[in-house]
């Protein structure tokens, strides 16, 4: 469910706020760099805040110098624990809205970053982002979070303006590492006013969508394609002929603690053309419109779906696919899985147009039921199930995946054995003829898989081709 649809706020895609699912994770991320661009109301002075906060973390790194077991080293690594701000309902939590956020684990790595940074002798960064340019390991996901909890108290007198603006109830709770103060190199307590998440009895934060981004605008990614548009003979020559634009972390790493300049320059590249916010209107990762579109899908197609036995539960799950394969088949949904120039999206995209159509028919009917939902990230995608009794594990694999066998004979066998499950369903999507010459023996795959573990597996094919408008009807239009 949507923020909005929640609190009844009716929406028109103008508002300045990004409007989150509250039982899902969205896939973006609060990106520094887009703040430092564009600093309005309660975000003035977020990016000095920021170079502040870091500041005093790296001046303790430099006093422990190689000691880390030593007070200002530990003292550091305090600091520099940032966990998820679950109130903004973004990253990629497995299941609803909890993740790990910079715990002491990726706060050692943070420590270690600008440890390296020092023995290079390099200053604190001006933007704290580069340091995913010094360490392994350290993502987009860490990035976000430290500027959610640094800029906590914005964050915060942003959302209660919203709120008190539009009507929305508020509570009151305090945050015990609400504010970090420099000049005593501590967290300090502040009470927050905001609205409470239904699905984690948590507080919501609302983030400007111009703040948006699936990676930060400065990555290690862009970095390296800067670098090579820039000095592709100088690479070859420091890292060998066979150097291209796609290489592992640890070379990006090398060329940024060896040259700095390097990384400067691109900073400077950055902030000359600026970064641009998520597009939340094309979606072109599929992170967003999956909701909107299925709902709507959902309310045009009342379909009356039930069951009260084992027998019925089977055929509730295989209509539940039937009907996503005609809704991408035959209903338009094909579309939702395609960018504008006809290439496909990723398959976690796929994964959240098919939860789409789980939920909203599942609430449509009235159905309790529970979707884990790990959208790639764990070992199934999907675990349908009403009490012990009715239970189902779902994968959903593209058939040009190139671990998809792996996923079938693999992947949710042993996962089903894991949960105890019998049931299970391997729903394929296939983009063209190519991917489904490769199914081939899939029928006797399956059957095979069934034999040797006794497991109710079957699987379904959905053909996702792409259909853009014909020249005639294009004519016709204009």
């Amino acid at each position: 469910m949507l923020f909005s649809e929640y609190f009844k706020i009716d929406i028109n895609e103008r508002e300045t706020w990004f409007d989150p699912l509250l039982h899902l994770d969205t896939k973006l991320y609060v990106d520094p760099f887009l703040i430092f661009q564009d600093e309005f109301g309660p975000f003035r002075g977020s990016h000095n805040e920021l170079i502040e906060f870091y500041e005093s973390a790296f001046t303790l790194i430099a006093e422990a110098g190689e000691k880390k077991k030593s007070q200002p080293w530990n003292r550091a690594v305090q600091i520099l624990g940032t966990p998820e701000v679950e109130e903004f309902c973004l990253g990629v939590t497995a299941a609803g809205t909890g993740g790990a956020g910079a715990g002491t684990g990726k706060a050692k790595l943070i420590a270690q970053a600008f440890h390296k940074a020092i023995m290079f002798g390099l200053g604190n960064p001006e933007h704290f982002e580069t340091i995913q340019l010094f360490q392994e390991n350290i993502a987009e996901d860490t990035i976000s979070d430290a500027a959610g909890n640094i800029l906590r108290h914005r964050f915060a007198s942003y959302t209660k303006s919203i709120c008190d603006e539009l009507g929305i109830p508020t509570e009151r709770r305090p945050h015990m590492r609400g504010r970090f103060n420099p000049s005593k190199r501590r967290w300090e307590r502040i009470f927050v006013d905001a609205p409470i998440n239904p699905y984690n009895g948590k507080q919501v934060l609302l983030v400007p969508k111009d703040y948006l981004r699936p990676m930060p605008t400065l990555n290690p990614s862009d970095f390296w394609g800067y670098c090579f548009d820039q000095n592709s003979d100088e690479l070859r020559a420091e890292f060998g002929e066979e150097i291209t634009r796609n290489v592992k972390k640890e070379v990006i790493l090398e060329k940024a603690l060896n040259d700095y300049g390097s990384v400067e320059d691109f900073v400077g590249f950055l902030e000359r053309i600026g970064g641009t916010p998520y597009n939340l209107e094309k979606d072109p990762k599929g992170l967003i419109r999956w909701y909107y579109a299925t709902k709507s899908f959902v309310a045009r197609n009342p379909i009356s779906l039930e069951f009260s036995d084992k027998k019925g539960f089977c055929e509730f799950i295989d209509r539940i696919l039937l009907i996503f394969k005609n809704y991408v088949e035959n209903q338009g949904g094909w579309e939702l899985i395609y960018n504008d120039d006809g290439t496909a999206k990723s398959e976690s995209a796929c994964q959240r147009l098919f939860l789409g159509i789980v939920r909203h028919y599942c609430q449509a009917n009235n159905i309790d039921l529970s979707p884990e939902v790990n959208i790639g990230r764990g070992p199934v995608d999907f675990k349908v199930s009403r009490g012990f009794e009715f239970r189902a594990l779902i994968e959903v694999k593209l058939a040009n995946n190139t671990r998809f066998w792996h996923g079938l004979e693999s992947q949710l066998t042993k996962y089903l054995e894991a949960e105890e499950v019998s049931l299970g369903r391997f729903l394929i999507i296939a983009f063209n003829e190519k991917d489904i010459e490769r199914l081939g023996d899939i029928y006797k795959r399956v059957n095979k898989v069934n034999l040797e573990t006794q497991y109710e597996i079957s699987h379904s094919l959905v053909e996702a081709t792409f259909r853009p408008p014909s020249a005639s009807k294009l004519r016709g239009e204009r």
